[in-house]
């Protein structure tokens, strides 16, 4: 369907540069940089009121000339996933094959694992954007990359045309999946303790809802493993994840930032009793499961994982040997936050299930 103006140039995308106040809006890079810097180095940290920054979906709805420079020049001018390449869908409400095609670009992109991002404009809501890249007719569907328009098609194609429109944009992102990609490296950085990089790269996924869970658990971890630890930011992150995001808590590296912080959180008082003193008083009641349990909390403290599975277990064994449940199953609860805190893949925690069902099946 035609819609007035001229045919569209390649260079049309810059003319949006006459319509919109520049060094107006924020870019995805700015606001990672500034998340990272707070987050985790050295001087400052993130500040308690700076939880969580802007999120942008995989498919967004163009509401000014201001989101256009955000969310299309700016974005498509950054790596993936946090940027990458953008597609523009020019489109209307009266307009029939838009109805036809929208939906199958949707899908499309979704399936792109982040690679790419899907800018949806309503030409009767923003005409100046249409005019500014001289959209003549509808749909019309523009590929931005670098800022720079790389191709473009009008009217409603054959699937396996789109298809390949789509797989270009991936392509030049790097591939699919690249948000799960770019997690894994922050994962990675993160056990390599480069603190400051792997906070830089999960103050970027933040920003992604895909990713968002698991990014501010990596923020979590970080504020854990800074120098100083901050505790405090922590459970504010923790706190945040379980009220922005109930359904994911059981996301592995979801459970690994609440335990670890619930462990941190139980080795924090500092006028407890030294390990040599409680060793000696087990050594004189061994049956004390609360002398045992402080050991156990001291040994976490230390960083002493294995002792202080050890010393739980020894407590689980007790109980199931008397027939009485220690402290409503204080100890069970926090052997197996211990666990999720380690990983599932780590043999400390492979060797402690083994031990921990032997028990249970006495």
């Amino acid at each position: 369907e035609r819609h007035p103006g001229s045919d569209m140039a390649a260079g049309g995308l810059f003319s949006i540069h006459r319509l919109v106040r520049a060094g107006g809006c924020r870019t995805f890079a700015h606001h990672s940089v500034m998340l990272a810097r707070r987050a985790c180095g050295a001087p400052s940290v993130l500040s308690h009121r700076q939880l969580s920054t802007s999120s942008t979906s995989s498919v967004v709805e163009l509401r000014s000339t201001a989101d256009f420079e955000t969310l299309v020049r700016d974005a498509s001018s950054q790596p993936a996933p946090v940027g990458g390449p953008v597609i523009l869908d020019f489109y209307a409400d009266w307009c029939a094959p838009c109805k036809t095609l929208t939906p199958k670009l949707e899908k499309l992109v979704q399936a792109a694992g982040g690679s790419v991002r899907l800018a949806k404009i309503n030409v009767d809501k923003l005409p100046e954007l249409a005019q500014a890249l001289q959209v003549a007719e509808l749909p019309t569907v523009i590929l931005v990359h670098m800022g720079k328009l790389v191709d473009s098609f009008k009217g409603v194609v054959p699937d396996a045309q789109l298809k390949a429109f789509i797989d270009k944009a991936v392509a030049l992102a790097g591939g699919s999946n690249v948000g799960g990609r770019a997690l894994q490296d922050a994962i990675k950085a993160l056990e390599d303790n480069n603190v400051p990089a792997a906070a830089g790269m999960f103050a970027g996924l933040v920003q992604l809802p895909e990713h968002a869970a698991a990014a501010t658990a990596g923020l979590a971890l970080c504020a854990l493993n800074d120098t100083p630890p901050d505790l405090s930011l922590a459970q504010d992150l923790v706190a945040s994840i379980r009220k922005k995001f109930p359904n994911e808590l059981n996301k592995e590296l979801v459970r690994k930032a609440i335990s670890k912080v619930a462990l941190a959180s139980h080795g924090r008082a500092e006028d407890g009793r030294s390990p040599e003193e409680l060793r000696a008083l087990l050594e004189a009641t061994p049956d004390a499961n609360d002398v045992r349990y402080e050991l156990a909390q001291a040994m976490l403290a230390a960083g002493r994982e294995e002792e202080a599975m050890s010393e739980l277990l020894q407590i689980i064994k007790h109980e199931k040997r008397s027939g009485q449940v220690w402290n409503e199953g204080a100890a069970k609860t926090l052997v197996l936050q211990l666990f999720d805190s380690v990983g599932s893949d780590h043999e400390l925690v492979k060797k402690g299930r083994r031990r921990l069902a032997n028990i249970l099946l006495m």
